[in-house]
């Protein structure tokens, strides 16, 4: 499903190439791209729902102006956005303050503005721990958990596992860039004893009889049938694929794996998000009828 698409041009922004204007309150998804994300459709429902007058639409906009966004006029009008990937670690760094939460990820998913000051937030973390403790279908615990890609997302995926007590964590990289920043993050953490980090390519992918789950933190249309073993093991193997949509590659996936794609996730970080801007109670049987 498409979104309308904002685009930032100069001191304006243009909706189908015409100049357009917030007429209430102006919160956003930025990314790029963006017009995958139904993050439009369930903030709007929530937003019906709690009669607040406000718009949320998909913002593309690229790392080079984020800068640009914050201290330029079109920027002004913003009350509060989303950030999908690429964006997240970007974000981060431009904003004025940071929750715990985000700071320790490095990568913010959510932004408050006051005063023009951008205060930014990390919703994705609980939103996967929540759908991975609630998803898990086998009665023993995940022995370990294998996160594909480094980015933000896995950033947050790693804190989710750890809070579950996951005893073991391997990230998988294609770049070895990517490994070492990620290697350097993770070595910051409490929880750094838990996590390894190894190339992408060169990992053992046969089947394991431990009780695995596995988080792809993939780029938009990468499959990831070829980074999994060709079956599930008896201990049993369940896949979080974070990406939904046009995002989510066509592939078979290997036999015996349970598997779940991203839309709970960006139901529970939206809901999140939504509290955070607004405050309870969030809407969230509303949210859900409009993201199904």
């Amino acid at each position: 499903m498409s979104n309308e698409v904002l685009e930032l041009s100069g001191d304006e922004w243009l909706l189908d190439g015409r100049p357009w204007e917030p007429h209430g309150g102006f919160y956003a998804v930025l990314g790029d791209p963006v017009g995958h994300s139904r993050s439009p459709a369930i903030q709007n429902a929530a937003l019906a729902e709690r009669e607040i007058d406000a718009d949320y639409l998909a913002v593309r906009i690229a790392a080079g102006q984020l800068a640009a966004l914050k201290k330029g006029p079109a920027g002004q009008g913003l009350e509060g956005f989303n950030v999908t990937a690429p964006l997240k670690e970007a974000v981060s760094a431009l904003c004025d303050g940071r929750t715990d939460q985000a700071r320790a990820l490095g990568a913010v998913n959510t932004v408050k503005v006051e005063d023009g000051k951008w205060l930014g937030h990390n919703t994705d973390s609980g939103g996967v721990l929540t759908v991975l403790s609630e998803g898990w279908p086998f009665p023993e615990h995940p022995a370990r958990a294998v996160v594909l890609g480094a980015g933000g997302s896995a950033r947050a995926a790693v804190a989710a596992l750890a809070r579950w007590e996951v005893p073991r964590i391997v990230v998988r990289n294609r770049s070895l860039a990517g490994q070492e920043k990620f290697a350097a993050w993770a070595q910051q953490q409490a929880y750094a004893e838990q996590v390894r980090v190894e190339a992408l390519a060169d990992a053992d992918i046969s089947t394991s009889e431990e009780p695995t789950v596995w988080v792809c933190c993939l780029g938009g249309g990468v499959p990831v049938a070829s980074f999994l073993p060709d079956a599930a093991g008896a201990g049993g193997d369940f896949l979080l694929d974070l990406r939904y949509g046009d995002q989510l590659p066509v592939e078979e996936l290997p036999l015996g794996f349970r598997t779940s794609n991203g839309l709970p996730v960006l139901l529970m970080q939206g809901g999140l998000s939504f509290a955070w801007w607004f405050g309870p109670p969030v809407p969230w049987q509303a949210m859900r009828r409009a993201l199904l």
